[in-house]
Formats: C-alpha cells, structure tokens, sequence
C-alpha cells in the first residue's frame, strides 16, 4: 500500500496511528485508495500510480540511474493504465503524486496523466496537471538532445507534454 501510495511504510504506520497527519495530496490519495472497489486490478496484480512512478524516480534520481532507465517507468505506467477499467482504479492512478526532486519528470508526469486521460476518452485532467510547478520554464528534449534533430522532436512530442516544455516522442510510449 505504502508503495501504490508513493510514501513510505514507516509513513502509513504513523498516519494509522495517528502520530502523523498526512498531507492533502497524500490524503487525496489515501481517500482514491479507499474508494477502490473490491475486485480492483490492484488487488490481485502490481500496477503503478503515478505516485509510485513519482518515487521511483525520486528514488532513482538519489541513486544517479540513467535517464533512459527512469523512463522505462514512465512507459511502464503509460502501458499499464489501459488495464484500468473503473473509474474508482483510474482516480487512484491520477492522483497527484509527490515531486521527483527533477521538475523535468515531474512536468513529464504531468503531461503523461494528460495524454492518458485524452487517450482514454476521459471528460477532464487532474487539476493538479496545470500547477506552475508542473509546468517547465524552458524546453527539455528528452529524445532528441542534438539540435539538428529539435524539429523532429517537437513534431513528434505528446501535445500533453509539449504543452509543458517536455518534448517527449509519442513513439516512446507505444509497446514493442
């Protein structure tokens, strides 16, 4: 739970007790977990949230990973979220996650929950997606670095994230 959460067990434990209070964004997504029904894809097999993308990459970015292996989970989460059938499991997915400690991931996280709202035919996007922090204040060019390859780039980027300064290729997202 402390995972699909994005805090730590010792956290969990503590707002349990009632030795600690948690935020409102860990709160939203305590109440989006509650609110899971009962046979929930979450129940019987490991899917990420953002909030567990959101860590990992926290996580990754203290360990100094490589780039292209912290957005292997960013695809992971993108593939995973169409097996998400309710809306009580896609809520749980959405909600905000904590910052990564790189406003570069935390803009792309943002531009990824909007794409998989707009892909999944959803009405809205999480309100958290258009907070100034999610937005960059220059162009980060995940896939394509050398300039020469700039205006591939940004044909080529998710609308979602292109609108926050991410240019990351839609081609990055598909399955092999």
């Amino acid at each position: 739970m402390a995972e699909l959460l994005g805090t730590s067990q010792a956290n969990v434990s503590a707002y349990e007790t009632g030795r600690l209070t948690p935020g409102p964004a860990v709160a939203a997504r305590i109440e989006a977990f509650t609110a899971l029904p009962d046979d929930t894809i979450y129940r019987d097999l490991w899917a990420p949230t953002l909030a567990s993308t959101a860590m990992q990459l926290r996580e990754d970015i203290r360990a100094g990973v490589g780039e292209s292996d912290m957005l292997r989970v960013i695809i992971q989460a993108s593939d995973d979220f169409p097996k998400l059938t309710t809306a009580a499991e896609r809520a749980f997915f959405l909600a905000e996650p904590g910052p990564t400690g790189d406003a570069r991931f935390d803009a792309l996280l943002a531009g990824l929950a909007v794409h998989l709202c707009r892909e999944a035919g959803m009405e809205s996007t999480p309100a958290w997606t258009r907070a100034p922090g999610r937005l960059l204040d220059e162009i980060c060019w995940f896939d394509s670095p050398a300039p020469s390859l700039h205006a591939l780039g940004l044909r080529d980027a998710v609308p979602a994230m292109r609108a926050r300064g991410v240019m990351f290729s839609r081609r990055n997202l598909e399955s092999v």
